[in-house]
């Protein structure tokens, strides 16, 4: 009840003494398919609910080290030359003035213009989306206890019939991140790259890097999250805490859902590394601030409150050459339609792509030469393009 109070939510509904049996029977049945290893009990069996995160954000306040800037007054060229060239992450502070937010994106809203919309709060094992009309989630999101609950997470707004679609009108396109390369092959064709998040307490994404080395903007709209951030040449066994792990030092449980890297694992790894070797930055993103994640950072995400984002991944000229890079090795039939694109549309961009083929090719060549007895299974790519493929490989879903 003082959730539902806290979050200005008017349907009885929200104030019983737990949710509905109905969204209790689908929620059970969503929850066994996502984490299939977890018996329903195990999904509180740390008591998180009763830990507090104030005192995790105040443990975490002297790495709280993000540039910060006014997005009234701050430019697109100063964000370009100060952020997105040398990929520096940062805050932009209040991005939604021209948003309508208390029109639109306050949860009592959101409940009223898609409590009958299914979204994806889940996966199965096999990948398959797993989905919950919005009024039974919100229910979900006032009542549970759960250690790191469902987070919903719908990258599909504009193709839902039954009343997503008109979300992506809500919302305006910062100025800061207008340009995206990868528009150009159409939205059927393209990769995903919108989510519209809603996070309950407790719920995040552990730490990974995004897609195809994609730079990625996330904007907060109701509550706040912890990040955490590491440069793209902290290997990944360290940050992911894999060490720690296989020495037993940490349960390696503890590194499978965002809360407990937070609470486990992150302080053991600056305990061993020390922070300024982790080259960590921090930050609390609160309602109206956009971080800016450059491509190839790690980043992690808490929701220390009930939160709504939305969050893009993009492709500008400014981190064009890792990208095409990765788009190459990764996804190869996507690369040749993007290719065919660019030479259609943008033959600046199509030159620029294969010059950077050529690039790689003269660099494996000399490789080659000077390591004759070097295995010879390559497919012709860059030990450049390589790494950055292997990076965005281990990615998941940005929060």
């Amino acid at each position: 009840m003082e959730t539902a109070k806290k979050l200005k939510l008017k349907s009885s509904r929200f104030f019983e003494k737990e949710m509905s049996s109905k969204a209790q029977e689908l929620i059970e049945e969503i929850k066994l398919k996502d984490r299939s290893h977890l018996r329903l009990r195990e999904w509180y069996k740390r008591n998180h609910y009763e830990k507090s995160l104030k005192e995790l954000r105040k443990q975490y306040e002297k790495y709280f080290t993000i540039a910060k800037v006014d997005g009234r007054t701050f430019t697109s060229e100063q964000f370009v030359n100060q952020f997105e060239i040398p990929d520096i992450p940062c805050i932009i502070t209040n991005t939604t003035d021209d948003w309508n937010v208390d029109k639109y994106w306050t949860f009592e809203k959101l409940y009223q213009h898609y409590k009958e919309t299914c979204f994806k709060i889940g996966e199965d094992d096999k990948g398959r989306k797993l989905r919950l009309p919005f009024k039974y989630f919100l229910e979900y999101l006032v009542y549970n206890k759960d250690d790191s609950p469902l987070y919903l997470f719908e990258s599909s707004v504009e193709d839902m019939k039954d009343g997503g679609a008109d979300m992506i009108g809500r919302y305006k396109q910062h100025k800061y991140f207008k340009e995206d390369f990868f528009s150009i092959v159409g939205e059927k064709h393209r990769p995903p790259y919108r989510w519209f998040l809603v996070g309950p307490k407790r719920s995040g994404t552990t730490v990974h890097i995004d897609p195809l080395m994609t730079s990625a903007w996330n904007t907060s709209l109701q509550g706040h999250k912890l990040w955490v951030l590491f440069p793209p040449d902290i290997p990944k066994s360290i940050v992911k805490a894999k060490g720690l792990a296989a020495k037993k030092e940490i349960d390696p449980e503890v590194l499978d859902e965002s809360i407990d890297y937070f609470l486990y694992a992150l302080p053991k790894l600056i305990e061993k590394e020390g922070a300024d070797n982790l080259k960590i930055i921090m930050c609390v993103q609160g309602p109206g601030d956009t971080i800016f994640v450059p491509g190839g950072w790690w980043h992690a995400v808490l929701n220390l409150d009930n939160s709504v984002a939305l969050t893009q991944n993009f492709m500008s000229i400014n981190n064009f050459d890792k990208i095409w890079r990765s788009v190459r090795d990764e996804r190869p039939k996507f690369s040749q339609r993007l290719l065919e694109a660019f030479k259609e549309q943008r033959s600046d961009l199509y030159e620029r792509a294969l010059k950077l083929d050529d690039i790689d090719k003269n660099e494996f060549r000399v490789l080659k030469d000077a390591n004759p007895l070097s295995s010879d299974d390559s497919s012709g790519s860059s030990s450049s393009s390589s790494s950055s493929s292997s990076s965005s490989s281990s990615s998941s879903d940005d929060d």
